[in-house]
């Protein structure tokens, strides 16, 4: 037996079957990446006007239409409750901002706080869509 498995046939079979293994283990790991992020933007189509307003096309907007013009808000603070606040754009659109705990929120130049956003203060908010419509935002700037 210990002739069998220390044949070079044999060895060169166990290797081929193994370099067979960790191909297909790639493969599924690929997938696997590209079904997420396909689900990903499913849901994100399905929000688009909860996040961006409704859509503008045509040649004065860029990339004629294709793309929203970005991922935050420029307004006035409407409400702000627990960690979601409602900012509304010149456009009168509103936009649901989520607040974490990696959101960096600045009063002018100074460092700030959840605490320190309220109702009619001015806000430039910057961050990422979600599944779910908000901005889950990165930097809140506040213009007092």
């Amino acid at each position: 037996m210990s002739d069998l498995i220390s044949s070079k046939y044999v060895q060169g079979i166990l290797a081929g079957l193994i370099a067979v293994i960790l191909l297909i283990a790639s493969f599924a790991a690929g997938v696997s990446v590209g079904e997420r992020k396909a689900r990903h933007f499913s849901k994100w189509s399905d929000n688009y006007s909860q996040m961006f307003g409704p859509r503008r096309g045509g040649r004065g907007s860029p990339p004629f239409g294709l793309m929203p013009d970005t991922h935050g808000a420029f307004g006035k603070v409407l409400s702000l409750s627990g960690s979601e606040v409602v900012v509304q754009g010149k456009d009168g659109v509103e936009r649901n901002v989520l607040v974490t705990s990696s959101t960096e929120i600045r009063v002018g130049r100074e460092r700030g706080g959840i605490d320190d956003v309220r109702p009619d203060d001015q806000a430039a908010v910057f961050g990422a869509p979600n599944d779910k419509g908000q901005i889950e935002a990165r930097l809140i700037r506040l213009m007092k």
